[in-house]
């Protein structure tokens, strides 16, 4: 059976969705800062670069999609030291994203995996593992949202000059 033909995708309830969205993460999201990579030396075999910089930061809300806290195995000890396994899942508008980002930085134009999130509530970086961009699938025929699939951060001698203090104390306290 064919789509209903009195039923079409408008751009304005496009629109309409969009804003309501975006609108909604920036109610109940929490202001993060979002840290793109830049590759120094990328080994194209194994898909890492032993030397990536963070030298910029976005400061940008997204919502936290896992209410209950961050989820994830939590604290391991193991024979090997304490191990943080903490995930979490934030979503972001892809409208706000490309007008803060994208519109100062061309290089950037969606997020990606390797780039970090900062919380400032619980002073963690998150590394993105997995960016989702078909989440939910084309409502109204459109996309509006990123969902960010994140785990904590395992530091291994990165550099980090983004102009804050806070964040690039980082490199200084996991050292």
């Amino acid at each position: 059976m064919a789509k209903n033909p009195y039923f079409f995708d408008s751009t304005s309830e496009q629109r309409l969705v969009e804003d309501l969205t975006e609108e909604t993460i920036r109610t109940m999201g929490r202001d993060v800062y979002y840290l793109p990579r830049e590759f120094a030396n990328k080994d194209v075999i194994f898909g890492e670069d032993p030397i990536s910089k963070f030298k910029g930061s976005y400061k940008i809300e997204m919502y936290v999609n896992s209410v209950g806290g961050f989820e994830g195995q939590g604290d391991i000890v193991s024979k090997f030291g304490i191990e943080i396994k903490d995930r979490v899942e934030l979503v972001v508008s892809k409208k706000r994203f490309s007008n803060l980002i994208s519109r100062e930085d061309s290089d950037i134009s969606r997020p990606k995996e390797g780039d970090l999130i900062y919380f400032p509530d619980s002073d963690t970086l998150f590394e993105i593992n997995f960016v989702e961009h078909e989440n939910p699938f084309y409502p109204l025929g459109k996309l509006y949202t990123y969902v960010l699939s994140c785990e904590a951060f395992t530091y291994s001698y990165e550099t980090f000059d983004t102009g804050h203090t806070f964040i690039d104390d980082v490199s200084t306290d996991m050292s």
